[in-house]
């Protein structure tokens, strides 16, 4: 069993300055099995003892949702790690995720009793903290038990300890469901910090994140929980219902897998890496958009050729194709779309980008 103890050994035989690590994964017809996605990277092939952090990202080189739960798992006849769907539902073709790489950072692990909706993260580093910034995954191969719940975490102040809990507090976390759990504000050389929803910063079914370490950084991929904060507190609010982020071009949002509304006032704690691993990752176009929104004509350019752009709406539906001209820069009407936002990828060269489109 991975715990807090096995984790400071850890420590002992690694470089000091180690940083936790970030990359992103899509699932594709090569490295799905039944309701996982096996991972290929060199930190963790070969590694069962690494502890890895998972968010939805939506957007990554097109536009898929999957709206399950997803856990972590590191598959012994492999040798790989897997991000896999709790409920046994097939691993969704397309869909990307954020992949954050404790190696550096301070980590636990915690299991539940299954005598309660909540399971308590005993660690010194944050007991009677409650600003800590903590993270959780699902994690599988401790006992093999799966948690198909939407989850999140606060903080008690009655007896001044960190909690992991289903957002349907009315069902108990299985008995021996595991979780690991990033600790601590910044640790690992990333930079931590907390998101509210707010009236200005929320659009249908997503929250728009303002931050230094995020904003115009297509290549940060952030990693977020949903953090209820401490009782008393305006963040009091349950969402049960899957998380993701997705990139419009400039800003990280987080939404709702289920397309149904951000709630006003909900938090969620963020982390970014402050190194990327490009291993999995595709290039990124740099992409321009004006005006942008707009009420049918948007101009896009681009360092490299322009030679296709697919237009989605956030349902994932592709609503528009268009062919590009082999120039660095095209004109494309879409006034014929019903006002909204939508997201357009775009082939230039090799490269490609997501970018929000506002359609007046």
């Amino acid at each position: 069993m991975k715990t807090i103890f096995t984790f400071l050994s850890m420590l002992l035989f690694t470089v000091a300055m180690a940083q936790d690590k970030v990359f992103v994964h899509t699932a594709t017809t090569g490295n799905i099995s039944l309701d996982g996605t096996e991972l290929d990277h060199p930190d963790l092939n070969s590694n069962p003892s690494a502890m890895i952090m998972v968010t939805h990202n939506l957007n990554y080189g097109g536009v898929q949702y999957n709206n399950n739960v997803t856990g972590t798992f590191y598959h012994t006849g492999t040798s790989r790690w897997m991000v896999y769907n709790q409920n046994t539902d097939p691993m969704v073709e397309g869909s990307s995720y954020n992949i954050y790489i404790i190696d550096g950072g301070e980590s636990d692990g915690v299991v539940a009793s299954g005598t309660d909706y909540r399971v308590r993260v005993n660690n010194p580093s944050i007991n009677g903290n409650p600003d800590a910034i903590i993270l959780y995954a699902n994690y599988y191969n401790t006992f093999g038990i799966r948690n198909d719940n939407n989850c999140g975490v606060y903080y008690d102040t009655g007896d001044e300890y960190w909690y992991v809990f289903n957002e349907d507090t009315q069902e108990d976390i299985p008995a021996q469901a595991a979780f690991d759990v990033l600790i601590g504000e910044g640790t690992g050389g990333a930079t931590a910090f907390k998101h509210t929803a707010t009236a200005g910063n929320i659009s249908s079914n997503y929250t728009v994140i303002d931050h230094p370490s995020l904003n115009g950084k297509p290549e940060a991929y952030p990693v977020i929980t949903h953090n209820w904060g401490s009782g008393g507190d305006a963040s009091n609010i349950e969402l049960d219902k899957t998380l993701g982020v997705w990139y419009d071009g400039s800003n990280w949002n987080i939404y709702t897998e289920d397309m149904s509304a951000m709630p006003e006032g909900v938090m969620f704690n963020i982390y970014v890496s402050d190194e990327t691993l490009g291993i999995e990752n595709e290039s990124i176009a740099e992409i321009t958009s004006y005006p942008n929104p707009t009420t049918g004509e948007v101009t896009l350019t681009s360092k490299e050729l322009i030679s296709n752009i697919n237009i989605y709406n956030l349902l994932g539906q592709e609503v528009k194709q268009i062919a590009g001209n082999n120039s660095n820069s095209l004109t494309i009407d879409i006034s014929e779309l019903s006002a909204g936002n939508y997201i357009a990828k775009i082939q230039a060269g090799k490269a490609v980008k997501s970018i929000k489109l506002i359609k007046q």
